[in-house]
């Protein structure tokens, strides 16, 4: 009997865990208005507002078979050019090249994961003033690149995982 119930509580502090590290939130791309051609708010301004985390995802609220959702790379995204998809999301068609023009596009930045053994903050060198040159140029800003493998992240997580179960059955056998 005493068995059975130190195993239920493992597995419930188990599924607890494993629950609150893959949580994502669902984020309506342009709010109330939906993926449209002209919406109220526009689509980067929506973006900067929002903080997007690894798991969340992103719904394009549209009229089926009025529109769809093409992922592109960053150099195509800047010239509107639809000729070399990375992936399409479809019920529509997106291939019309007035609405990129017309301000239906969208740059996305998630959030790194974070590590909890970085640096120190006294370790990284002070940063120099950018130039007036830098501080006129007009050009949107680029997208850090990607983050660190997340593996070592998931590996700490299962190494944290397996101490609390570790502990746990140490506490329930005591």
């Amino acid at each position: 009997m005493e068995a059975k119930v130190s195993s239920s509580v493992v597995v419930f502090l188990t599924m607890m865990l494993m629950m609150s590290s893959s949580y994502a939130y669902d984020f309506y791309v342009g709010g109330r208005d939906g993926w449209v051609t002209n919406p109220s708010e526009g689509f980067n301004h929506w973006a900067e507002r929002n903080r997007f985390q690894v798991n969340d995802r992103l719904v394009f609220k549209y009229k089926k078979g009025e529109d769809s959702v093409l992922v592109v790379n960053e150099e195509d995204y800047r010239a509107c050019n639809t000729s070399n998809i990375v992936r399409k999301l479809d019920d529509g068609d997106s291939r019309d090249p007035g609405r990129c023009q017309a301000g239906q596009r969208l740059v996305v930045v998630v959030l790194a994961l974070r590590r909890r053994s970085g640096p120190s903050p006294a370790a990284v060198p002070p940063q120099m003033a950018p130039s007036a040159a830098e501080k006129a140029s007009p050009e949107m800003a680029s997208s850090p690149g990607p983050a660190a493998s997340g593996s070592a992240f998931v590996g700490d997580s299962w190494r944290r995982l397996g101490a609390s179960l570790v502990l746990c059955v140490g506490v329930l056998i005591l």
